[in-house]
């Protein structure tokens, strides 16, 4: 016999083992605390049968184990131990205090579920207390005093049958919760549980994680006549041979039978002081291959708590002791995307399990971008161009986490639904204001869906959530466009791996696609989609076919239409469903500028932002040699506008009012179309701007001057005085010399979205073309000086070596020009080589300089370069807008503006009156780089040819103050003036271009 082992102690009562054991442990902060198990001094319980049904529960047993779980599962307690008995292998006796002063062993006796032992050598020292606990609960017939032999049989549990995990399942139904208790923490994510409330025994897997297996146990069962033999089974895990005992084994090859596996116990504890003896709700998810099932289990915030709202597999995740598998998330209905990104934090925070986690290299990275626009075009069932509000970029998005049936190309046909789900995109987003949460970039070869050639490269693909506000009864709702296609059978969910960046409403998106299956919508039908039926006329040598269409669409009137692609400015590529017809269409009498002449792109970009894919009306009057249908197109007031409450749009009316097309010199007239284009005129929008209305005869006496080739300052004189001029904010980004210069406008959002997609480009990796480019190729070219990449265009091919090539490139965006290597050379994305060039040649107005290898043409580069250069953001007056001459025109080595420097493809020549310091105005002449340049004797003024007068207005006061420069440079005798003036203008360069406007 053994004397009282100690004083009093403070812990947590882990378990209840039955009416009369405990476990309990130490209140420890970290680790895995040591743990005793007690039996109550004094006191005996009705026995527990075996969970294998050997044997069966004693009457009251099962009470007398709730009632002390209850009492004290989970709280904090005060106990000491009163004696040990050697005979009984050392089991200790003790004293358990919860809840600060009640004695739970007298609680149990007073309860009548236990019974005081016989007065022995070792006792409870409140054993007379427990004594007079015992006669009042036996004179009230308590629990196991009870004389009713019916309420003594009712108090035994029936052994239950085999747990059938799939039946239940079905019976219950998934999703729907369930009450449990928790009898044992198998392994961090596995639990033997008793359902209630028919006191089923079960084994549960956490759906959607897996915690290290704690390794093979053997069952060891206790002997049939011990003392709390079930107690003991408890703790040796499930039968040998059992599903259970197969799950309990885990699945790991790392460790032996009997080895935990690395933060095993740690998981195991975690789940322990959480959920064991607790009640807890399982929400049933579905069954494992072992026939185990699969539930997300939640217990309470706190023991005794009435509500389980505590995610244990969320809690595992987070902490690092578990991990998300894939098999069971999909099992879940809701919660799995919540377990994936707890998953994320904990292997970036590198907890738990990822304390070594490196990350493995992914071709996707997230992205937090969130904005709203226009959707300009939608360009698959699940890829939409949509302008930014905040900088009018238009930005590709794809929609995340989701795949729609991909649509004709040359080398394949549709697949199934394409057709339907991008229309159903069109119908509900074109011209639609909408949200865009950008979530993710992946990178994905060129050549989709193909085997890619040796000079594809991979190519940047940024997904997003996009939402649409819509009405809906009283209330507008926010609807996730994913959403409804996945309603509607247009789309499928993709099957992310554990580590791929994924929408963040990816749990949602499996529940739409869900409704979609069982709905039989779209991909899910048996039926297959109606074949479309389209006769297409709009490719070359489709005239004849095309005018065949000409009566019915005469009679026919107001025609309905869908706007497929925007050619151009005033041609549109139309699909007419009622003729089952695809045509190429203008509006009768109105011409917009060609690709190459000023605002070609704002004509197409509005034709473009109004049309594309829009519902249209059309009315043919006509139909061109060339197979073009001609008459006026009008977009409906639905369509015109966001809203949808906007006036209609006329195109024709609406292009010439916004100065972006002219009346055709043949058109009879129309007096819509006149009025339209007066309008124009009156408030020089446009190609109206640097025109005159009142001085049309002076303009057509300049016009037919410039058409023999004299563009002199005549017709800057009739000009200048009466227009308004552009002043806009640069940075020169290359001096050529000082006759030309690069610069960007900082107005224009493209440059830095094309240096934004260069940056998220493999290029380094990525394979260089297989055959030499030619001139005039636009590509991607890596520029020596940094090592980084930009957009180019070739400019001369040096092929001496075919295996080595190399290229004159011009830098599109920045102006500046390199020799490079073929192998520093890599295809352009087509939404890259769609982008027009950054780069604007310029000049500035009204001078001329040396050339670089004249007198004094070095230091008039290096002045300008110190004046302009460096990233500065300056202020300049567009004085005109010049069209580069073919050859070079200078003599003497003076003002050769077109063999030092070449305009970038489609673009002219911007002459320029260039403003320093911040507070200059657009008057501070004086103080500009054209008057400084002059003033040092590093230019010289062009002077107007004989006959012809000088400037006038605005044009003229500049004229004027760079005049009043070279008199001061002269009187100087600085720089070229050094021995006087170094020549005659008429002999040198003919006089300046036409102000405002005047071409070559």
């Amino acid at each position: 016999m053994a004397a009282p082992q100690g004083g009093w102690m403070r812990g947590i009562v882990k378990e209840v083992l039955s009416g009369d054991t405990v476990v309990v442990m130490a209140a420890a902060k970290t680790g895995i605390p040591p743990e005793k198990r007690l039996t109550l001094s004094s006191l005996q319980a009705p026995r527990l049968g075996r969970r294998d049904g050997a044997t069966r529960d004693e009457p009251f047993a099962w009470q007398s184990r709730e009632f002390l779980r209850k009492l004290a599962a989970g709280k904090p307690c005060v106990f000491r131990v009163d004696y040990a008995l050697e005979a009984a292998g050392g089991r200790e006796f003790g004293t358990v205090f919860v809840n600060e002063k009640e004695n739970v062993a007298l609680a149990s006796v007073a309860a009548g579920f236990s019974r005081v032992r016989a007065s022995g050598a070792q006792q409870s020292p409140y054993y007379d207390d427990l004594v007079k606990a015992q006669e009042a609960a036996e004179a009230k017939s308590l629990g196991v005093h009870s004389k009713n032999t019916d309420s003594v049989a009712d108090a035994v549990r029936e052994p239950a049958d085999e747990f059938d995990a799939a039946g239940f399942l079905n019976r219950v139904g998934k999703g729907k919760p369930v009450d449990a208790i928790v009898e044992a923490a198998i392994s961090g994510s596995t639990l033997r549980v008793t359902l209630l409330p028919d006191l089923t025994s079960a084994t549960v897997m956490v759906a959607g994680v897996q915690c290290p297996g704690m390794g093979r146990r053997p069952a060891v069962a206790p002997a049939a006549g011990s003392d709390n033999a079930s107690a003991a089974a408890s703790k040796g895990g499930p039968a040998a041979g059992t599903a259970a005992a197969a799950v309990a084994a885990g699945a790991s090859s790392t460790a032996g039978d009997g080895q935990p596996e690395p933060f095993a116990r740690e998981a195991r504890h975690f789940t322990e002081i959480r959920c064991l003896n607790r009640d807890v709700k399982l929400i049933l998810e579905g069954v494992s291959q072992f026939g185990v099932l699969v539930c997300s289990v939640h217990y309470p915030s706190a023991p005794g708590a009435a509500d389980a709202a505590v995610d244990l597999g969320s809690d595992l995740i987070k902490v690092g002791l578990g991990k998300a598998v894939e098999w069971s998330l999909n099992m879940m209905t809701s919660g799995a995307f919540k377990l994936r990104e707890a998953e994320r934090a904990a292997r970036q925070s590198k907890t738990g399990l990822w304390h070594s986690y490196v990350p493995q290299a992914t071709n996707s990275s997230k992205l937090s971008d969130k904005f709203t626009g226009i959707v300009i075009e939608v360009v698959s069932g699940d890829c939409l161009i949509v302008k930014d509000a905040s900088n009018n970029v238009e930005r590709r998005v794809m929609i995340s986490s989701i795949r729609a049936p991909r649509g004709a190309t040359r080398d394949r046909a549709a697949e199934p639904w394409a057709a339907e789900g991008k229309e159903f995109l069109r119908q509900r987003l074109i011209g639609k204001e909408v949200s865009v949460s950008m979530e993710y970039t992946r990178k994905v070869p060129a050549m989709v869906g193909a085997t890619a050639g040796p000079a594809s490269e991979d190519r940047v693909m940024s997904f997003g959530t996009v939402t649409i506000s819509e009405k809906s009864g009283l209330e507008n709702k926010e609807n996730n466009i994913a959403e409804l296609l996945l309603m509607r059978g247009l789309a499928q969910v993709i099957k992310h791996r554990g580590d791929e960046e994924r929408s963040a409403h990816f749990e949602d998106l499996i529940n739409a696609e869900d409704v979609g299956k069982k709905g039989k919508k779209g991909q899910w039908s048996s039926k297959e989609p109606a074949a479309p039926r389209i006769n297409d006329v709009t490719g070359s040598g489709s005239a004849a076919r095309a005018r065949q269409y000409l009566p019915f669409l005469q009679r026919a009137g107001k025609v309905s239409g869908i706007v497929e692609y925007v050619l151009g400015g005033s041609r549109l590529k139309i699909h007419v469903p009622k003729e089952g017809v695809t045509l190429a269409f203008s509006p009768s009498g109105v011409r917009c500028p060609a690709r190459e002449e000023p605002y070609a792109p704002e004509a197409l970009a509005f034709t473009r932002s109004h049309c594309l894919q829009r519902d249209v009306d059309i009315e043919v009057n006509s139909v061109d040699k060339s197979g073009t249908f001609l008459g006026s197109l009008r977009v409906p007031a639905a369509s015109a506008s966001p809203s949808g409450h906007g006036k209609a749009l006329n195109l024709g009316v609406a292009l010439l009012e916004n100065g972006l097309a002219k009346l055709h010199p043949s058109f009879e007239g129309d007096h819509e179309l006149d009025a339209a284009q007066a309008k124009a005129q009156k408030h020089r929008a446009g190609l109206w701007e640097k025109e005159d209305p009142e001085a049309a005869a002076r303009a057509a006496a300049a016009a037919a001057a410039s058409a023999e080739g004299d563009v002199g300052p005549g017709a800057a004189a009739s000009n200048g005085a009466s227009s308004k001029r552009e002043v806009v904010e640069v940075v020169v980004t290359d001096v050529t010399d000082a006759n030309t210069f690069y610069i960007q406008l900082s107005s224009e959002a493209r440059a830095a979205w094309v240096a934004e997609q260069l940056a998220n480009m493999s290029l380094d990796s990525a394979p260089a073309p297989s055959s030499i480019l030619k001139t005039g190729d636009k590509c991607l070219a890596k520029f020596a000086a940094d090592g980084l990449w930009y957009r180019a265009q070739v400019e001369k091919v040096h092929a001496q070596d075919p295996t080595a090539p190399q290229y004159d490139m011009l830098f599109l965006d920045f102006g500046n020009k390199d020799r490079v290597p073929a192998s520093a050379v890599r295809p352009s994305p087509p939404e890259l080589a769609a982008v027009p060039p950054q780069a604007h040649l310029a000049a500035l107005a009204y001078v001329r300089a040396p050339e670089l290898d004249a007198d004094y043409g070095v230091e008039a580069a290096q002045a300008l370069s110190e004046m302009v250069g460096s990233g500065k953001k300056l202020r300049a007056i567009i004085e005109a807008r010049e069209r580069p001459a073919g050859a070079p025109v200078a003599t003497k080595g003076w003002g050769n503006t077109s063999a030092a420097a070449t305009a970038p493809v489609g673009q002219y020549k911007l002459l320029l009156t260039v403003l320093l310091g911040d507070e200059a105005t657009p008057e501070d002449y004086n103080d500009s780089v054209n008057c400084h340049l002059v003033s040092q004797g590093l230019a010289r003024v062009v002077e107007p040819r004989r006959g012809r007068p000088a400037p006038t207005g605005e044009a003229g006061a500049v004229y004027e103050a760079v005049r009043a420069a070279q008199d001061d440079a002269r009187a100087d005798h600085a720089g070229i003036f050094e021995y006087g003036d170094p020549g005659s203008d008429d002999e040198d360069d003919g006089g300046f271009p036409a102000m405002n406007g005047g071409k070559r």
